[in-house]
C-alpha cells in the first residue's frame, strides 16, 4: 500500500488530466455498451417484424432498447431498406463517439505520462546529486543505473497503459453486468459465477509475481554493473588478456539471472492456462444457460446476442486482469527500488553561504573511520594550516592524507573533534559555499565526454577566453593543447580516453585553478607527469596560487619541496610536522628516508 501511494503521488500534478482522461473512458464505454444494444434492436425489431409477415414485432421491455428502437423510422414493408440504414447510421454515429472519446482519452493520459516521468527522472537525478558520498560509495554505478533508467521505464509503462486499463477493466465490468442484470438478473449471475476463483487466483499469481520479479531486478543490477565495469576497465583486460575470463564471469552471471527469469517464465504458464481454462468454462456456462433461457422464452433471441457480446465484454476485464497485476507487481517493485535511493538521507545545504574566505584551517582532535568499518583512519589528528600557507601531507599508502581532504570538504563527518576554517566550525558553512571554496584536484582524474575547453570550464562556463588560457598554461597544458588539430575544442572522448595520464592531470588541474578558490588541494596532481613537467607546473602554481592555502598530497619529494611545511601521517595519526629542512635533518624519519631513498635512486639514473 505504501509502494502504491508513492506511486499515484507521481500522478499527482497532473491528476485534473487524468481525471478528465477516467471520465472520457467512462463516456467511451458507456457508448460502447450501446453497441449490443443496436444489435438486439435488430433482431428483436426488425426481423422479427420482417419474420412474421410485417405483422408484428418481438417487445422491447428494457428502457435503452426502447430508446434506440425509437430514433427508427416507423417500420412499414416499403422502408425496411430505409430501417435497416437507419440501424447501421446509429451503429456507425455510437462507434465514432467511442472512437472519439476513446482517442482524446488516450492521448490525455499519454502525454501526461510523459510529463509525470520526466519529472520522476530529474528529481531522481537531482536527488542522486545530493546523496552524500557515504551512500555512492555503497552503491554501485551499474545498480543506479539501472534503477535510473529501467526501473524508471518499468513505472513508465504501468501508468502509460496499465492505469488506464485498470480504469478500462473497472467500467466495462461493471457497465456490462449491469446490462446483464437489466436484462436478466439469473442469467446474469450464472455468467459472472466464477469471477471470484479468476480473482482470487490473479491475487496469488500478483504476489508471487512481486517476488519473483524483485529478485529479477536485483540480478540485472549485478549484470549492468559488471558490464560497466568491464567496458570501463577494458584496458586492463586487454592488457592482461583475460577477454575469456571475462566471458566466463558474464556467463555466470547471466546464468544466474536466466535462473530467475525462468522462474518467472514458469510463474506465468503456470497462471495463463489456468486463467484460460476458467474463461472458457465460463463461456461455456453462460452457453448452455443462454440456450436453456432462449428455449423456455425467458429471454429473447435478440437478447441472447446482446447477452453473449456482454458475456465477451466481461471476460475481457477477467481475461485482462493478471496482465495488469503482473504490470502492477512490477511497478511496485521499481518504485520500492526507486524509493531506496529517494528516501535516503540527503545532504543538508544549509549554513553561511556568504563570507569573505581567508583560507585558515584547523583540525582539534579529529578522529574518523569510513562507514561499515570499526577501524579508525584518523586518531586524534590536530594541526593549524595559515592563510597563503603551502602544506604538504605524506605518509604511506592508508595513512589518511585524502581523507583529511574528504573531511574539510565534509564528504564526511568526524567522529570526534572538529575542524574550523578561519576560526568557524565548518558544519556552520553551507555544503555548497564550502565546497566552491575548496578546488581539488584528484588523484584519479576524471574528464567528461566533451570538449578540452568545456571540461576546463566545468566550474565556470562563461569563463573568459583569457582566463581559460591562463589556467591551462599554468597547468603546463597550453602548449600541448595547440598541438591537437582542434585545439580546445578536440573532444577527449568517454573518461578522457584519448588523452595520456598526464594530460588528463593537467587539464583537470587547470580546471581547478580556472575557480580561483581560497583552497586548492592538489592529490597527487602531478603523478602521472615527468620530472621536467612538474618542475615547470610547480613554478607557474607559485606565481598563480598566491596567497591561497594549498595542501599538496604526494609520495614524491620533488612535489613537496617547495612547501612551507610538511605533516607526515602513519597509521591515522601525524608522526612529524615541520618544514622540508627540518624533517631531513630527522634521520630516523618518514621524510628524510623517502628522501634519501628518492635522491638515491635519481642520482644512480643519472649515472
Amino acid at each position: 500500500m505504501k509502494n502504491l501511494k508513492k506511486l499515484f503521488a507521481i500522478l499527482h500534478k497532473w491528476k485534473s488530466y487524468y481525471l478528465l482522461s477516467a471520465v472520457l473512458l467512462i463516456v467511451s464505454t458507456f457508448f460502447r455498451m450501446l453497441e449490443p444494444k443496436v444489435l438486439q434492436v435488430t433482431i428483436d425489431g426488425v426481423i422479427s417484424w420482417y419474420g412474421s409477415g410485417g405483422k408484428e414485432a418481438v417487445a422491447i421491455t428494457d428502457s435503452i432498447g426502447r430508446f434506440i428502437f425509437s430514433l427508427l423510422p416507423t417500420l412499414q414493408p416499403q422502408n425496411l431498406l430505409t430501417v435497416l440504414t437507419a440501424i447501421v447510421l446509429v451503429y456507425l454515429f455510437i462507434a465514432l463517439l467511442r472512437s472519439a472519446t476513446m482517442f482524446v482519452s488516450s492521448a490525455i493520459a499519454a502525454q501526461s505520462t510523459e510529463k509525470a516521468i520526466k519529472r520522476l527522472r530529474d528529481n531522481l537525478f537531482a536527488y542522486l546529486q545530493r546523496l552524500p558520498m557515504s551512500f555512492h560509495i555503497t552503491a554501485t554505478t551499474g545498480e543506479l543505473i539501472q534503477r535510473c533508467t529501467g526501473d524508471v521505464d518499468t513505472v513508465r509503462k504501468f501508468i502509460g497503459t496499465q492505469v488506464v486499463d485498470v480504469v478500462l477493466l473497472s467500467t466495462v465490468f461493471l457497465f456490462s453486468f449491469g446490462m446483464m442484470l437489466n436484462m436478466n438478473v439469473t442469467y446474469a449471475l450464472i455468467a459472472v459465477c466464477l469471477v471470484p476463483f479468476i480473482f482470487i487466483q490473479s491475487y496469488i499469481f500478483f504476489k508471487r509475481e512481486s517476488t519473483v520479479w524483485e529478485a529479477h531486478e536485483a540480478e540485472q543490477d549485478k549484470l549492468t554493473s559488471l558490464v560497466e565495469e568491464n567496458l570501463g576497465g577494458i584496458r586492463v583486460v586487454k592488457a592482461f588478456a583475460r577477454e575469456q575470463a571475462e566471458i566466463d564471469r558474464f556467463e555466470k552471471q547471466n546464468r544466474a539471472k536466466l535462473s530467475i527469469g525462468l522462474k518467472h517464465v514458469d510463474l506465468h504458464a503456470q497462471f495463463w492456462p489456468l486463467s484460460d481454462m476458467l474463461f472458457h468454462l465460463q463461456i461455456t456456462l453462460s452457453i448452455l444457460a443462454g440456450g436453456y433461457f432462449t428455449l423456455n422464452n425467458q429471454i429473447t433471441v435478440g437478447e441472447l446476442t446482446a447477452f453473449y457480446s456482454y458475456i465477451v465484454m466481461v471476460s475481457w476485464p477477467m481475461r485482462n486482469i493478471g496482465r495488469v497485476l503482473s504490470q502492477m507487481s512490477m511497478a511496485l517493485v521499481a518504485i520500492e527500488r526507486l524509493s531506496a535511493i529517494m528516501d535516503a538521507p540527503a545532504e543538508d545545504y544549509s549554513g553561511i553561504t556568504n563570507a569573505a574566505v581567508k583560507g585558515q584551517v584547523a583540525f582539534r582532535n579529529v578522529w574518523f573511520k569510513y562507514p561499515g568499518t570499526d577501524l579508525y583512519v584518523l586518531k586524534d589528528v590536530s594541526f593549524t594550516v595559515e592563510p597563503g600557507e603551502q602544506v604538504a601531507l605524506m605518509g604511506p599508502t592508508g595513512a589518511g592524507k585524502s581523507t583529511i581532504i574528504a573531511l574539510l570538504s565534509r564528504f564526511y563527518e568526524p567522529e570526534k573533534g572538529e575542524i574550523f576554517l578561519d576560526g568557524i566550525n565548518i558544519n556552520k558553512y553551507s555544503k555548497e559555499f564550502l565546497r566552491s571554496n575548496i578546488g581539488v584536484v584528484l588523484q584519479k582524474p576524471f574528464l567528461f565526454s566533451t570538449t578540452i575547453k568545456r571540461n576546463i570550464a566545468y566550474v565556470n562556463p562563461e569563463a573568459e577566453e583569457e582566463k581559460l588560457i591562463e589556467a591551462a598554461q599554468a597547468a603546463s597544458i597550453h602548449e600541448i593543447i595547440h598541438i591537437f588539430p582542434q585545439g580546445y575544442d578536440t573532444m577527449v572522448g568517454e573518461k578522457g580516453v584519448s588523452l595520456s595520464g598526464g594530460q588528463k592531470q593537467r587539464v583537470t588541474l587547470a580546471r581547478t585553478l580556472l575557480e580561483t578558490p581560497a583552497i586548492l588541494v592538489l592529490d597527487d596532481a602531478t603523478s602521472a607527469v615527468d620530472t621536467e613537467t612538474e618542475y615547470d607546473i610547480q613554478m607557474a602554481l607559485q606565481q598563480y596560487t598566491g596567497n591561497k592555502t594549498v595542501f599538496i598530497i604526494a609520495h614524491r619529494v620533488t612535489s613537496v619541496q617547495h612547501a612551507s611545511r610538511i605533516i607526515v601521517l602513519d597509521k591515522g595519526q601525524i608522526v612529524q610536522n615541520g618544514t622540508p629542512a627540518q624533517l631531513q635533518q630527522e634521520e630516523d624519519g618518514f621524510y628524510s628516508r623517502i628522501y634519501q631513498v628518492q635522491v638515491a635512486i635519481e642520482n644512480e639514473i643519472l649515472n
